[in-house]
């Protein structure tokens, strides 16, 4: 099961095993931690998005796949991810941004890689809220957000190809303590299959820490720990709770 073929429309591979399975495996490693927050033998688990399983693949060698919900908006990457890991799915369905089809208050740890990275404002603010709303009283969420270390990244030139106007605009928005965010381009090559099926509301935000902690204590929760550019060495991870 943990050795399956990659998915031909896995965005997440870029042509280097190495590197995919090392993301897999640090996201791995930081629902363990938040294992470790909860202290419950027994927990269950949830990722949104689960793509076509980068992540999962690495979940199922920590957790009881029987334990394990995924869900995404893109269907054909649910019913692979499940079908492989033997994990349990949920479809996205409109309105998209609530999860209306997955219980809530139900998971001990959920986890949320590279959903907020991609996200408007307005969106973001959305599914943070109705995501953490999927927590037990007692659970925690991982949440990673382009911030600290993407900012530095796109500052020296190093981070996604974006638009001058954009790269702008994001730098801008970011130095003010704002929320920064910038459509893909057409012609912009990353994550095209996953653009193409979910539209042009995808693209790359910029997250002040500051932003983060607002809307966590706005929502009743608060931030267990924080580490910059822990995941891939560029996006910022958070582990949340309950107030």
């Amino acid at each position: 099961m943990q050795s399956a073929e990659i998915h031909p429309d896995d965005d997440m591979y870029t042509g280097s095993l190495e590197h995919y399975e090392k993301c897999g495996n640090q996201f791995a490693g930081f629902a363990e931690q938040a294992a470790g927050l909860v202290g419950r033998s027994t927990r269950r688990v949830l990722e949104l998005p689960c793509g076509y399983g980068r992540v999962t693949r690495q979940l199922v060698k920590h957790f009881d796949p029987s334990r394990i919900e995924v869900a995404d908006i893109m269907i054909p990457a649910v019913d692979y991810t499940t079908r492989t890991f033997g994990v349990t799915g949920h479809y996205v369905a409109d309105p998209v941004n609530e999860f209306r089809t997955i219980p809530a208050g139900e998971f001990d740890i959920g986890l949320m890689g590279s959903l907020l990275t991609h996200l408007s404002e307005s969106n973001a603010r959305t599914v943070l809220e109705n995501f953490l709303a999927k927590l037990s009283a007692d659970g925690v969420a991982v949440v990673t957000t382009h911030g600290v270390r993407a900012h530095e990244m796109l500052s020296s030139g190093g981070w996604f190809e974006v638009a001058p106007g954009d790269k702008t605009a994001l730098l801008t928005a970011y130095s003010m303590g704002s929320y920064g965010f910038a459509n893909y381009t057409p012609d912009q090559p990353f994550e095209k299959k996953t653009v193409d099926y979910i539209g042009r509301s995808y693209g790359v935000s910029l997250i002040p820490h500051a932003w983060m902690v607002e809307q966590a204590d706005e929502l009743g929760y608060r931030i267990l720990k924080f580490s910059p550019g822990a995941w891939d060495n560029h996006q910022d991870v958070f582990w949340l709770a309950h107030r």
